[in-house]
């Protein structure tokens, strides 16, 4: 990488928590410094989820039609709303969006871009394009392999990482259960059975939820605490284990080396679960890369896993894990 100005090569990931988080786990295993460019938002967690990275180059690209609101979807925004970096020589991107590459281009101009994952993009946007994913003809790709192969590095090597940091694991019965969710539609709804289940086997239960993530029914604000940025990082290191829907949460806390089981019903997790990770999906979860047409909403959905199949799957996981460290 690039001093005096230069960037050298950099990791473009300007959508959301759950994506930062894995291009970070590229960066992670770079032998070379890169810069990791997303929205400034982030940036307060991944210092000190990466403060083992010594000069952790942070860039901010806030962009509009990566939000929520995504008041005009066609539009980069990229005049108001990112820096331009004209240092870097070389930004990486697994997207295959063609706003991120409108994007890219303009904030990195000398740039040579590299971005893939155009199948993905048009997998997820059209049913017949992800038909041959969906019915298993065609593989779907990890996103996680992705950046490892677009960043040049090892992918059993950053599964080793994953692995690693999980044997660490505090020696307590706490069990961290984080609501948190992009979409209420990928939240499991019966969280408080869940706790109630856990705490019938004798363990400590915590509940975690973001600044503005909805309650699932049957919780009150009480039963949760809101926690954000380092609050995030430590409340889950300090975990035996971690259950996460599949979202941002689940990629911060596999990356910080939480023994994590995810809950699925909405999206398909093959293409986003992290390495060392326990999966639980629904029967009805679908495949490939289009997720449920209720994904994008905030309806509660059926057809979840039973909690007395997640408590039992978990302390299987928990057992293997335990065989595997003596």
């Amino acid at each position: 990488m690039k001093s005096a100005g230069g960037r050298g090569l950099v990791l473009f990931e300007p959508w959301n928590l759950g994506d930062v988080m894995i291009a970070a786990a590229a960066l992670r295993e770079l032998e070379q410094p890169a810069a990791l460019a997303c929205h400034a938002m982030w940036h307060p967690l991944l210092r000190r989820a990466l403060a083992e990275i010594p000069g952790l180059d942070l860039l901010a690209v806030n962009l509009p039609y990566t939000t929520r609101q995504r008041a005009n979807p066609f539009d980069a925004g990229v005049s108001a709303a990112a820096e331009k970096y004209p240092g870097a020589d070389e930004v990486l991107s697994i997207r295959g969006d063609l706003r991120d590459f409108a994007a890219a281009r303009k904030i990195f101009p000398r740039a040579r871009l590299r971005m893939k994952g155009w199948a993905r993009f048009f997998g997820r946007k059209n049913a017949l394009i992800n038909l041959p994913y969906a019915t298993g003809i065609l593989p779907v790709q990890n996103r996680y392999r992705s950046w490892a192969k677009l960043a040049g590095v090892d992918y059993t090597q950053m599964e080793a990482t994953y692995r690693r940091r999980q044997a660490q694991v505090p020696a307590t019965d706490r069990v961290v259960i984080h609501i948190g969710a992009q979409w209420r539609s990928k939240q499991f709804p019966d969280v408080g059975g869940l706790r109630n289940a856990f705490r019938d086997q004798g363990s400590e239960v915590v509940i975690l939820a973001g600044q503005r993530d909805l309650l699932p029914p049957a919780l009150e604000e009480r039963d949760v605490q809101r926690v954000a940025d380092e609050a995030l990082v430590e409340a889950l290191r300090s975990a035996a284990h971690v259950i996460t829907n599949d979202s941002g949460p689940m990629h911060v806390a596999a990356f910080l080396g939480c023994r994590t089981t995810v809950l699925v019903r909405t999206s398909p997790i093959e293409e986003w679960a992290p390495p060392a990770t326990t999966i639980i999906r629904s029967p009805e979860t679908p495949c490939g890369y289009r997720p449920n047409r209720h994904y994008m909403s905030d309806e509660i959905l059926s057809g979840w896993t039973p909690i007395e199949t997640v408590i039992r799957e978990i302390l299987d996981a928990n057992l293997a894990m335990a065989d595997k460290e003596k």
